[in-house]
């Protein structure tokens, strides 16, 4: 009786296994994006960022992240300004986008004139009360961004109907593959 070799591993012993599964290298199951944020806001900065989750987490390439950003107001907003700005190293800046913090807004992640990805930001239901508030984003970036060397600092601001700072806060974000 004659049995293809490909069901040939699943009967030989665990060593051997491991062996062949060595030799073939680890598999890659697909990338996610790991980050690290920080408030850059001073004391007269009306807004401050005391956390940051996101679902899934990690954050997944190809497959919509919902990001929500908490912090405290000290002051009442009827309306203002919101900055993104996106780099990536050698390139330098690859986005830089303004809007109304008020409402909903999106914009597309261009790399060298390729979309990579968009973002929608669910901004404040003005006008919006001092106190602790919930700021909701949806990221979605190509699953086809290269590991390891995909990497992104953001810098996000947002300014108040009389110009005064409301926000700051910075990311540093890097693709990582998800190994098998």
């Amino acid at each position: 009786v004659h049995q293809s070799p490909s069901f040939a591993i699943f009967r030989a012993p665990p060593r051997a296994v491991m062996r062949v599964l060595s030799a073939c290298g680890v598999v890659c199951l697909g990338k996610t994006i790991s980050f690290t944020w920080k408030d850059c806001g001073d004391s007269s900065t009306h807004g401050h960022v005391t956390g940051v989750t996101t679902k899934p987490d990690p954050p997944v390439l190809g497959t919509t992240t919902a990001i929500t950003g908490t912090g405290t107001l000290d002051e009442g907003v009827s309306s203002g300004t919101y900055n993104v700005d996106v780099s990536v190293p050698v390139i330098g800046k690859v986005v830089s986008h303004s809007d109304s913090i008020c409402g909903d807004s999106s914009f597309d992640i261009k790399v060298l004139g390729v979309n990579v990805g968009k973002v929608s930001i669910h901004g404040l239901s003005c006008p919006a009360a001092a106190g602790t508030l919930n700021l909701e984003i949806d990221a979605l970036l190509n699953d086809k961004l290269p590991a390891g060397i995909g990497q992104a600092t953001i810098a996000m601001t947002a300014t108040d109907q009389s110009n005064g700072k409301l926000v700051c806060m910075n990311v540093e974000a890097k693709i990582e593959p998800k190994w098998l």
